[in-house]
């Protein structure tokens, strides 16, 4: 499924499949009932405080996510991206410590 436009996906860097979608911010975060103007300095402290919110939730979710892997998948991962960057670079494979064979 697709997410809303302009949803920002955060995929697992373990490629498990997992994903954490954060829809765009409404619109109503500004309240439009506001008998008089709301001062530049508040509007940019609410969207302040909305993006902390967002990244804190964001971060709590993906952490959350993360704990569900094991050190070994973690490893196993950084071996996989090693060999790949060698790949590209035209190396020969990557040895367990990162460096060239």
């Amino acid at each position: 499924m697709s997410p809303v436009a302009g949803t920002t996906r955060y995929l697992c860097p373990l490629e498990c499949g997992w994903h954490h979608d954060r829809v765009p911010f409404p619109d109503a975060w500004i309240p439009s009932h506001a008998s008089t103007p709301i001062a530049p300095e508040a509007i940019q402290r609410m969207a302040g405080e909305l993006v902390r919110q967002n990244a804190e939730q964001t971060e709590a979710a993906l952490r959350e996510h993360l704990a569900t892997h094991t050190t070994e998948q973690f490893v196993m991962t950084i071996q996989v991206l090693r060999t790949e960057i060698a790949r590209l670079r035209g190396a020969g494979p990557v040895r367990p410590d990162g460096e060239q064979t």
